[in-house]
């Protein structure tokens, strides 16, 4: 008993700590995520804290059965990234319906209904952040539910696999949010270790990656969460069999510039 007092005495004044601190760089592998079941309804917190340039950032992740339906409180801005299946996404009058490998952004001032289409389980990230509003100098682009259909995305074929631009401009609280998805051929490398200002997150849709982050390789398969913090070097590339494909999505507040 005395050690084990002895060894929490040690570590707890640390992850208090933490909890402060901006979340490092970090990998987040699907097969590892904890789950927990709350009314039919499966959900595997991923990330929760400050990063450099947010007061908080979180993201979860949800499957729904048939039929079902959830709501989100209001607060914060979110993108709503579809793995799989179908969902009709309401806020205020508004709504839009999305299909596997869509995105939609949704302003923080209302409430938010995600209904189960289709007749399979539908899986989604819901990616949330809080941050101070940018101001009249980087006029938001978006204003309200705005929806990007992954099937009339264009895709830009080369020589390594392609690339989907979705969005790219400002926000209430972002000075930019830019989001891509990229396709892989087998073996292939998006680009060399770099280096940018801009926090970013990746998201695996399919095949298996293998992200590098200061030197360090860490394999991920479908559904896995990558966070990069700023200035830290980072290169990801195709470390499986056939085509992969993944959501970046980086962002700049009035904090950090170009």
């Amino acid at each position: 008993m005395k050690k084990l007092l002895f060894l929490l005495l040690l570590v707890l004044p640390g992850y208090v700590n933490a909890q402060y601190l901006p979340i490092p760089s970090a990998v987040f592998e699907w097969k590892m995520l904890p789950a927990y079941a709350e009314a039919g309804t499966e959900i595997r917190p991923i990330v929760d804290g400050p990063t450099e340039t947010l007061d908080n950032f979180r993201v979860n992740h949800y499957t729904l059965s048939q039929g079902k339906t959830i709501s989100i409180k209001k607060g914060d801005e979110k993108l709503i990234l579809i793995g799989s299946g179908e969902l009709l996404i309401k806020q205020g009058g508004e709504s839009g319906q999305l299909g596997s490998r869509s995105v939609a952004w949704l302003p923080s001032d209302k409430s938010i209904e995600i209904k189960h289409l289709g007749d399979a389980a539908t899986a989604f990230f819901v990616i949330k952040w809080d941050a101070d509003k940018v101001g009249d100098e980087f006029k938001p682009d978006l204003r309200s539910l705005t929806s990007y259909d992954y099937q009339k995305l264009a895709f830009k074929e080369s020589a390594k696999g392609g690339r989907r631009d979705v969005a790219r401009g400002p926000t209430p609280t972002l000075q930019e949010l830019e989001m891509h998805i990229t396709t892989l051929k087998e073996g292939e490398k998006s680009h060399d270790p770099h280096r940018h200002a801009d926090e970013e997150i990746i998201v695996v849709l399919q095949g298996e990656v293998e992200e590098m982050i200061n030197g360090v390789p860490y394999l991920l398969g479908p559904g896995s969460l990558i966070y990069l913090h700023a200035q830290d070097a980072h290169g990801i590339r195709n470390a499986g069999k056939g085509t992969c494909e993944y959501y970046a999505i980086r962002w700049i507040t009035k904090h950090t510039g170009n």
